[in-house]
């Protein structure tokens, strides 16, 4: 889908694109059931097909700690949250392709809290959908990792 850069600022920052949140048990991620990102290809298409902007936040349900990872068509490697930045690589009447980015966003993730990376150039293929859910669930465990981490110094700290 083409998309004008200061549509595509003034959708995002008014709300106009389509958000669907969906949840999934950490053993849904950790055993790699694709469910959750096969519904959010469904979702995304269909957005697409309508001309929208989509956004489909998975949210972990059961987890130790908050943790979401989110599915959008955007236009480079930045999450929805900072499209005013879109326009440091972009002129603002450019017209241009959207792709699909995961983003994971967690305390234990890493220093930023958050990790962004290119999906698709357009359709998720079964390959890309794979890929993504190893993205995820290699992020859930590094998270849990830190996570664990945390408790243990804080009990060495006591």
């Amino acid at each position: 889908m083409k998309v004008k850069i200061t549509d595509f600022i003034e959708n995002i920052q008014e709300g106009n694109f389509k958000q669907t949140s969906l949840e999934i048990s950490k053993d849904d991620l950790l055993q790699g059931d694709l469910w959750s990102l096969n519904k959010a290809k469904e979702q995304i298409e269909k957005d697409i097909a309508d001309n929208q902007l989509s956004q489909v936040m998975i949210h972990v349900a059961d987890a130790e700690f908050e943790i979401n990872f989110y599915l959008e068509t955007g236009v480079i490697n930045l999450p929805f949250d900072d499209a005013k930045k879109v326009t440091h690589f972009f002129d603002d009447d450019a017209e241009v392709e959207t792709k699909i980015y995961l983003s994971t966003a967690c305390d234990y993730l890493n220093v930023s809290k958050f990790h962004i990376d290119l999906i698709s150039e357009n359709v998720l293929k079964s390959t890309e959908i794979n890929h993504a859910m190893d993205i995820m669930e290699s992020n859930y465990k590094t998270s849990l990792e830190n996570f664990s981490k945390k408790d243990e110094e804080e009990k060495e700290e006591k």
